[in-house]
């Protein structure tokens, strides 16, 4: 977690960040519409997992970066 020993670089295509007891994890593939990729899902996955070892997060926030959320599963990568 930012802040919490895992930077967001940290994780592939998912942004991290983690203030006032939030962590906001921002699925990042906006070129592809964010389609959820294995990369992503094994990111998330540790993402999520941090996030519920962290007893500083109360609360986790799943959005996307630009014009979509998430276009579906991305069967390519």
């Amino acid at each position: 977690m930012t802040g919490h020993g895992a930077a967001s670089g940290d994780y592939e295509d998912l942004a991290v960040e983690v203030a006032d007891r939030v962590a906001v994890l921002t699925l990042d593939r906006p070129d592809h519409l964010n389609a959820f990729s294995r990369a992503m899902g094994r990111s998330l996955t540790r993402a999520l997992r941090a996030c519920d070892a962290d007893d500083d997060v109360r609360a986790v926030v799943l959005t996307g970066r630009g014009r979509a959320f998430c276009a579906g599963a991305d069967f390519t990568s």
